[in-house]
């Protein structure tokens, strides 16, 4: 390698360190905060298997790294959880046992240290102060798929299990009892609440609920106006438009699609599309069609094909 390369390929390292101290240097350094952790309280004894870890957020802080070990972290015996967590609490269904837990705010540039407390599960006396923990689906799920496994975990010392789904006008639609932690449901069309609670046979926890709404029906087809089909132009700034009605369910949306020979294999741009929608297009010949998707991944055919030719 000459000396006139050498010389260009250190300029280059050199660039490229700068460029990536500069972006270094645009994420909030967070390394000297401090996760300020609320509840349980340090060395506190409780009497119930689940758990709600909490502490205070971090500014600039994208995510939390949560750890819990048997009995610390000195000399675990377990590793029980080790996650990322975008809120500043998670509640955990624990054994009864000693555990440390421990928190540390982080960022795609720098982390703070770890904060760190103990407690322990002494009995599952207070069953009913449990925390049922759904699993799926998840919370506010938009979805074409009717047919839904609702899941949970399992709470130390319950018996059974009861499982209410409500529509949206609040009116019970489904109440289930089951020793089971899964229950395999068909919804049909609309928004729905599902709750569970435990019950060990004297005493129940309250009720966590999720909201899922199922939009099983495509949309509409379009109907193309303007440009006209088979119309001439000699603007070159284009107004496309046209309608569909909407069906009520989860929110609808267009793309508009243009091609530049009839065959429809030359796209020339595809875009989501709010009627009407203007495109600044040279000379020539185009073929054009909308289609419209909602947000639970349902797709209406595709609309007509027109054409139209700028001069």
């Amino acid at each position: 390698m000459n000396k006139i390369s050498l010389t260009f390929f250190f300029l280059f390292l050199i660039i490229l360190s700068f460029v990536s101290c500069e972006e270094i240097l645009l994420v909030p350094d967070i390394s000297k905060d401090e996760v300020v952790l609320v509840a349980p309280g340090n060395n506190i004894m409780l009497s119930s298997s689940g758990v709600t870890l909490s502490w205070n957020s971090v500014e600039n802080s994208e995510k939390y790294e949560l750890q819990i070990a048997i009995p610390n972290f000195d000399a675990p015996q377990q590793m029980v959880l080790d996650t990322l967590v975008s809120k500043n609490s998670f509640t955990q269904q624990l054994n009864i046992g000693k555990y440390e837990w421990r928190v540390k705010a982080v960022n795609s540039g720098y982390e703070t240290i770890y904060t760190k407390r103990s407690f322990e599960i002494l009995n599952n006396d207070d069953f009913q102060n449990n925390t049922i923990i759904l699993l799926t689906p998840t919370n506010n799920l938009i979805t074409k798929t009717a047919i839904q496994k609702l899941s949970w975990d399992a709470i130390i010392g319950a018996s059974s299990y009861q499982l209410q789904i409500l529509d949206e006008n609040n009116t019970l639609v489904k109440e289930q009892n089951s020793d089971a932690t899964l229950i395999n449901f068909t919804f049909d069309e609309g928004k729905y609440i599902w709750k569970v609670r435990a019950s060990n046979g004297t005493e129940q926890t309250l009720y966590t609920a999720r909201s899922i709404l199922v939009d099983t029906k495509a949309p509409n087809t379009p109907t193309l106006s303007i440009p006209v089909n088979a119309s001439t132009t000699t603007n070159t700034s284009i107004n496309f438009q046209w309608s569909r009605n909407p069906i009520i369910g989860s929110t609808e949306k267009d793309s508009i699609y243009v091609y530049t020979e009839s065959a429809l294999t030359n796209l020339n741009f595809k875009d989501k599309a709010t009627n009407p929608y203007n495109k600044t297009l040279v000379k020539g010949t185009y073929y054009w069609f909308i289609k419209s998707f909602d947000e639970a991944g349902n797709e209406s055919p595709r609309s007509n094909v027109f054409n139209f030719t700028i001069n």
